[in-house]
């Protein structure tokens, strides 16, 4: 699948590419968000458009601006005319590209969408569940549409979320309130976003996707998936032991020592993280080898450390 440009501005990217089938079906994917968002990461398809055979247009901000900005018009004219001859066109995005999903999703002409732990609106006045994302509202420096404002309201397809995570819970109920045809299919501990655990199965995500855009939804189908694939998802053991800390502290510390010790990455850090901030004797160790070992340390990484060093006063 070779990639045409379709819409390119200082904000926003449109990219194309072509499946092998009658190109009456496509898929707009919206970009989640990135760690340090200072302009466009590189395109790609999802592996899952090229097995449907169905074109990809892969939708890209060059900030972590929720999609909207002094360009959103111009991009909403970008999808509207990219997707003019499709018959059937389905949209999909992850948390901020989940919340983009839907308030694009009648510029695009999406009938159904797969919307993973999607943000409604982190406004403090409409979402004071979701206090951590309060600060980037302000970043925005411009209102922040509920979804179904410029959505299409008729969506189908899944609304999948965390019921584990306040902010997720509280997106989901105000977004099943304007978009009353979605399904909701909660994945306790999958973290965010809730498809944590059955990302850990190999083509797990293009799998859920594929039932959205077949029409095939089976949300039992989904919960039977997370089920399987939390017994060896390190995420799901993560986050597990957090929720376990207050009532269950001596297991939840064993776990977050194991997962400290030999997990990938992203987890030992997540885990070595909270073990510092319970004073475990030796977290900060712990989390000293883990960036000696590694070639680039995100710089995210190393704020949010510097950060529980201080408080645990190290």
């Amino acid at each position: 699948m070779r990639p045409e440009s379709l819409h390119r501005d200082h904000r926003h990217r449109v990219t194309l590419f072509r499946g092998g089938g009658d190109g009456q079906h496509a898929v707009v994917c919206f970009e989640h968000g990135r760690d340090r968002m200072a302009g466009f990461g590189p395109a790609a398809a999802p592996r899952f458009a090229a097995r449907l055979g169905i074109d990809a247009l892969m939708v890209q901000t060059a900030r972590r601006d929720w999609f909207l900005s002094d360009r959103s018009a111009a991009l909403a004219a970008a999808l509207e005319q990219a997707t003019r001859h499709y018959a059937e066109v389905t949209a999909t995005g992850f948390s901020m590209g989940g919340y983009a999903a839907l308030l694009y999703s009648a510029a695009c002409r999406a009938v159904r969408v797969m919307a993973v732990s999607p943000q409604y609106c982190i406004d403090p006045r409409l979402a004071p569940f979701d206090p951590g994302r309060h600060g980037k509202f302000a970043r925005l420096g411009r209102p922040m549409p509920p979804p179904e404002a410029w959505g299409n309201p008729l969506l189908r397809g899944a609304l999948i979320y965390d019921p584990a995570i306040r902010a997720d819970r509280g997106h989901a109920a105000l977004i099943r309130a304007g978009f009353a045809r979605l399904t909701p299919i909660a994945l306790p501990f999958g973290g965010h976003p809730a498809t944590g655990a059955v990302a850990a199965a190999e083509g797990g995500i293009g799998r859920m996707a594929e039932m959205v855009v077949l029409d095939r939804l089976d949300g039992g189908l989904v919960r039977q998936m997370h089920r399987d694939a939390r017994r060896r998802a390190d995420t799901y053991r993560l986050n597990l032991a957090r929720a376990a800390l207050a009532r269950h502290p001596a297991r939840a510390l064993a776990e977050l020592r194991a997962l400290a010790g030999s997990a990938p990455p992203p987890i030992r850090f997540e885990a070595g993280l909270l073990l510092l901030e319970r004073g475990d004797e030796g977290a900060a160790m712990q989390l000293s080898h883990l960036l000696e070992e590694m070639t680039a340390v995100p710089p995210a990484w190393q704020r949010r450390l510097n950060r529980a060093l201080r408080a645990a006063g190290v």
